[in-house]
């Protein structure tokens, strides 16, 4: 009798413990994107980089971002890359902090006085987040921006 309920527990064990194989799709699935502007005239300054998954906050508001980057070290060129996103929709945009106070100065009308740029944005105009969303689902997404004002 101890013995068939030794060997009862120990299968039981046996599977109620066993590793269970892991399924690709169960998993999140992660990418990157780069983004690289290019044409950049003076160098001077940092380069905040702002990716967002909502409207909310979008185009200049740094603590409502999904992340933020800051490049403080490029040429005519800067790149930044957001790493391990989660697939789906974002928008991004970019800004140089020529006084380096840390955000975007616009004046008295809400007009940008430092060079900003978006991703899908190439002549000037307010961004939006649905003008400027475009979806990830690849393992690794490049644009190539340049800075609108």
């Amino acid at each position: 009798m101890k013995k068939t309920f030794f060997i009862a527990a120990m299968t039981f064990f046996s599977f109620a413990f066993a590793p269970r194989p892991c399924s690709a799709q169960a998993s999140a699935q992660t990418g990157n994107i780069t983004v690289n502007v290019t044409e950049i005239e003076k160098v001077e300054g940092n380069i905040y980089f702002l990716i967002y998954k909502t409207d909310e906050g979008f185009p200049k508001e740094k603590d409502k971002a999904f992340k933020v980057g800051k490049v403080s070290d490029y040429t005519t060129k800067a790149s930044y890359s957001f790493k391990n996103l989660p697939y789906g929709v974002y928008a991004v945009t970019f800004f140089k902090d020529e006084n380096d106070n840390g955000k975007l100065d616009d004046n008295f009308i809400g007009f940008p006085k430092e060079p900003v740029g978006a991703s899908n944005m190439t002549s000037m105009g307010k961004p939006s987040f649905k003008k400027c969303s475009f979806e990830l689902k690849e393992d690794n997404k490049e644009l190539t921006l340049k800075f609108i004002i």
